[in-house]
């Protein structure tokens, strides 16, 4: 928004006092606009709550539009300030209110509501969400947007550990995706595909996803697409007796994401005792203790605390 088409924040303050209803609610949201711009998304969600009690407080529903923009508002600012658990459960709030006015703006706010629990690690409840969104029947959705809603369910069973149940979702997307020629997205499918076959033990099928995924990253030439898959191509090669090159693939991952731009600690630490893991394999444990030794005060500062 240019400055020029911005509205004076002094006076919109001006237009509460004297406002009621409606008008008085869509001054505070344009308020929060003008907050959440500058940053300051406390004030910003605070705005956005007081237009909220009084949409909520009308004796007549006061549009669809008007809620969802409200309820887009409040669980955004709490996102910025780093409340996904609450944004989501806001999200199921305007989910449950618009189901009866709006079917598919309901459906869009499980969406949002599965995605906010999954950044708050409530992988049980992003998967209800998700799963509930997928539920929904509509003829007129996107191969897209179904297989957005499969990719969800399989990343949420994934961090639960339902690794079966991951497999058909992640399947299901990846086939949407691929008919959508969405390469990249069909990437995401492969990896986590290579992860369910891993932990099932099926080290063929862990191989030859693993593969598509290393295939397409180097093609695509994205560095993080690459470490990535070069982690799963090491886990995979270690499914099958491979511990030379799985080695190899991990030391490579390691080394890439080390080196890029924003390294992924979390990762590092995954790929180190992957590594450990082969040298003791190899019988050559003192290595290994040295390694986890190493990374013991990088677990310490990345572990949550309680």
């Amino acid at each position: 928004m240019s400055t020029e088409n911005k509205p004076d924040e002094k006076e919109l303050w001006k237009k509460i006092p004297a406002s009621v209803g409606t008008e008085r609610a869509e001054t505070f949201i344009e308020l929060s606009h003008l907050a959440y711009d500058r940053g300051d998304h406390k004030a910003a969600l605070a705005l956005c709550q007081s237009a909220r009690e009084i949409y909520e407080g009308q004796s007549t529903f006061v549009g669809t539009s008007r809620m969802l923009h409200v309820y887009e508002g409040i669980t955004w600012s709490l996102r910025k300030l780093d409340r996904d658990a609450e944004a989501a459960q806001v999200a199921l709030d305007a989910a449950e209110l618009l189901k009866d006015e709006d079917a598919a703006a309901s459906i869009e706010m499980f969406r949002d509501a599965g995605r906010f629990y999954y950044a708050a690690d409530e992988y049980e409840k992003s998967l209800e969400c998700h799963t509930r969104a997928l539920e929904n029947v509509d003829p007129d959705l996107s191969d897209l947007t179904n297989g957005i809603d499969y990719y969800n369910v399989g990343s949420a069973c994934i961090q639960l550990k339902r690794y079966p149940e991951a497999l058909a979702a992640l399947q299901s997307a990846r086939a949407f995706f691929k008919k959508e020629k969405e390469p990249e997205r069909v990437y995401y499918c492969d990896e986590y595909i290579t992860v369910c076959f891993i932990e099932l033990g099926n080290s063929v099928e862990a191989m030859r996803h693993a593969q598509k995924t290393l295939d397409f990253a180097i093609t695509a030439q994205k560095s993080v697409l690459e470490t990535w898959a070069r982690y799963r191509m090491g886990c995979a090669k270690i499914l099958i007796g491979e511990v030379d090159e799985a080695e190899e693939e991990l030391r490579q991952s390691l080394s890439m994401n080390a080196n890029s731009c924003h390294t992924d600690w979390d990762l590092a630490i995954d790929l180190e005792k992957e590594i450990a893991k082969i040298l003791v394999s190899k019988g050559r444990v003192t290595e290994s203790d040295e390694i986890l030794r190493r990374i013991a005060n990088l677990e310490e500062i990345m572990e949550d605390e309680e």
